[in-house]
């Protein structure tokens, strides 16, 4: 696979410190681009700019207050695959308590274009990435909103924190908004999806996901059996029953037996015995307060 990159690393060039004015917070992004699209850096630089020129929390850097410092960069994996923006920046200094971590990131598709995306999905792709950054920034000041913002959005990245926050807070109420990230086309977001429901879903959930079994990978059909295990309830055992009995592959056979053991037991399987297939990517955790 061509791998047509340039890695998004987050340079954070100075650390913001004090709060915004008018509660918007001044961004300076630096770009990162391929290659093959160096001379993008005008119209990557004016979407952006717009975007935040658009933003209820963040503002161009000639804005007042004190800036927030951060890179950007366009890439894509191969001469099929879409191109994405990745945007990144560091914690705005007053929201620094409500993380674990000292930078925000997020990434949106900016189509598949052969050659160069097109000036309007540059500028879609930059104002879904702000606005994932602006649903985390909501999220850490106690909005629930910014969670609906980021189920929404369809992109992975943003999928990934919003199952990351409904997992690190236990938010039941949110479970059923879940289910539908059982057919997402990355396979980070199934897994971590099923891992999620396991926590904080109920029996009625176990259901759903014996529904969609049989439209899972192997990997996701692995994080299936333990939030099974987990949830419980005669759906679950019927499955996990079926499963250990009928499961072709070894590996997932032997899983099934965990799980239906697990939930006959009533003791649920813990991370330490049972290795994670994918974990979440730490990019927004520490919203308990």
């Amino acid at each position: 696979m061509i791998r047509l990159r340039a890695a998004l690393a987050l340079v954070l060039l100075a650390a913001a410190c004090g709060d915004s004015d008018g509660g918007r917070y001044p961004v300076r992004l630096s770009l990162a681009l391929p290659s093959e699209a160096v001379d993008l850096e005008g119209a990557v630089s004016e979407a952006l700019q717009a975007a935040l020129r658009d933003s209820a929390i963040f503002a161009p850097d000639d804005a007042t207050g004190s800036t927030v410092h951060g890179e950007a960069s366009l890439t894509r994996e191969a001469p099929e695959a879409p191109w994405v923006l990745h945007v990144g920046m560091a914690v705005p200094a007053d929201l620094r308590s409500k993380f674990a971590v000292s930078a925000i990131t997020t990434s949106a598709s900016a189509g598949k274009d052969a050659f160069r995306p097109s000036m309007t999905a540059l500028v879609d792709a930059a104002r879904r990435a702000i606005t994932g950054l602006e649903a985390q920034c909501r999220l850490a000041r106690g909005d629930a909103s910014g969670l609906e913002v980021l189920l929404a959005s369809g992109e992975p990245s943003q999928l990934l924190v919003a199952l990351r926050y409904v997992g690190d807070r236990e938010a039941r109420e949110h479970a059923g908004q879940l289910l539908p990230l059982l057919r997402s086309e990355d396979a980070r977001v199934r897994v971590a999806a099923l891992d999620v429901l396991g926590m904080v879903g109920t029996r009625d959930h176990a259901a759903a996901i014996v529904r969609e079994a049989h439209r899972l990978d192997p990997e996701a059909t692995r994080e299936a059996y333990r939030a099974l295990a987990r949830l419980g309830g005669a759906d679950a055992v019927g499955f996990l029953r079926f499963a250990a009995a009928n499961e072709d592959d070894p590996e997932l056979r032997a899983e099934a037996e965990r799980a239906l053991s697990s939930a006959l037991s009533g003791k649920p399987p813990s991370a330490a015995e049972v290795p994670r297939g994918v974990d979440l990517p730490k990019l927004a955790r520490g919203h308990r307060q």
